[in-house]
């Protein structure tokens, strides 16, 4: 089984973004060569690379969490979820313990099958010991869908084997078996729905039952933005949606009663950003909503360095380099490699705010 040290570089990828631009891409007025040694402004702070206590707080939980999977100890797995569940918690970022539950038991995409067969062998063993389990069903679901991904890869749909697309349809179809099963168990589950539209995608629901799962998902929990990350990734039109869909479907949740407001938004650009260069360049997606977002988040969890670095990065894609200068000076230096990759990049992205 997988050693829990492993668990944290799950942690930081995942955490709050999806991916990386490269600043001869994406920055405004930033032009570099391979080769070229990135060195800061005269006047600037040192680069420091450090940690983020929340996102260290994230690691430990899951480590304590992948500890008790690993061992099989499934009666204080469920207590553990079921409080979680009871309790509706966020760690500092704003991110939900109960996903952040589920997610420290997934088995990493580049783990040999074997790996994966050894955690098919717990999920079974979990459902058998806890039928009736809402937990053990969709921790299960959630495995299955991860494992039909490792099948199908990350190619381009022509790519993908026979073998591959077999594998990738069986798995989902088992997942989808799970969560049919589960339904009607109590009590609900805000990862149900949140799986549940991972299925919706991969098997290629109408836009009619899709949407309808969605408004099902947010009736019960208004405020977990994971499904509007499922909405804008099932409306990219990679998938089943046309330029400017996803940013028009996120822009009608701001108003939704009971909701997040522009905070919501402005965490589905921030994800939906690893899909793009540039994503306020290449896609229709609002800077104003997103800043908006961004404040309220400085706001709600103040002690996030990952929160202030994702906005400084935006700030600067969207070229509103006085916004991103005041951010850069707040940081002063410090340097999170899951938002920035290397402090070459980082230097980068701070040269161009502060270059006259």
């Amino acid at each position: 089984m997988k050693p829990v040290s492993s668990v944290k570089s799950r942690i930081l990828n995942i955490s709050f973004v999806a991916g990386f631009a490269l600043c001869a891409i994406a920055l405004p007025a930033c032009h570099q060569k391979k080769a070229e040694v990135i060195v800061d402004l005269p006047g600037l702070p040192p680069v420091q690379t450090v940690e983020d206590k929340i996102l260290n707080e994230i690691w430990q939980f899951a480590g304590k969490t992948r500890n008790l999977y690993n061992a099989s100890r499934f009666d204080e797995l469920e207590a553990l979820a079921s409080q979680l569940r009871a309790e509706h918690g966020r760690f500092g970022n704003g991110s939900w313990k109960l996903r952040h539950f589920y997610e420290a038991l997934r088995c990493r995409k580049e783990e040999p099958d074997s790996m994966w067969q050894l955690h098919e062998t717990i999920h079974k063993n979990w459902n058998a010991a806890k039928p009736r389990s809402i937990t053990a069903h969709i921790a299960h679901a959630d495995f299955l869908i991860e494992y039909a991904w490792h099948a199908r890869g990350n190619k381009l749909a022509d790519k993908v084997t026979k073998e591959g697309w077999r594998l990738f349809e069986q798995r989902l179809a088992q997942a989808k078996e799970l969560l049919d099963a589960s339904a009607g168990f109590e009590p609900k589950c805000p990862m149900w729905w949140s799986a549940a539209l991972r299925v919706a995608t991969g098997q290629g629901w109408s836009w009619d039952d899709f949407e309808r799962l969605f408004q099902e998902a947010k009736a019960i929990d208004p405020q977990f933005w994971h499904y509007d990350i499922a909405k804008a990734n099932y409306l990219l039109p990679r998938w089943y949606g046309q330029p400017g869909d996803w940013e028009y479907a996120l822009s009608l949740e701001i108003n939704r009663p009971g909701g997040l407001g522009a905070e919501t938004y402005a965490r589905v650009v921030n994800d939906m950003s690893g899909y793009y260069d540039n994503v306020f360049r290449e896609s229709k997606a609002s800077w104003p909503l997103t800043r908006e977002g961004f404040e309220l988040m400085r706001q709600r969890y103040p002690e996030s360095l990952e929160i202030s670095s994702a906005y400084t990065r935006l700030a600067c894609l969207a070229g509103e380099r006085a916004l991103a200068r005041k951010l850069f000076d707040e940081l002063g230096g410090r340097m999170l490699t899951s938002i920035w990759r290397d402090q070459d990049n980082f230097r980068r992205f701070r040269n161009w705010a502060y270059r006259q």
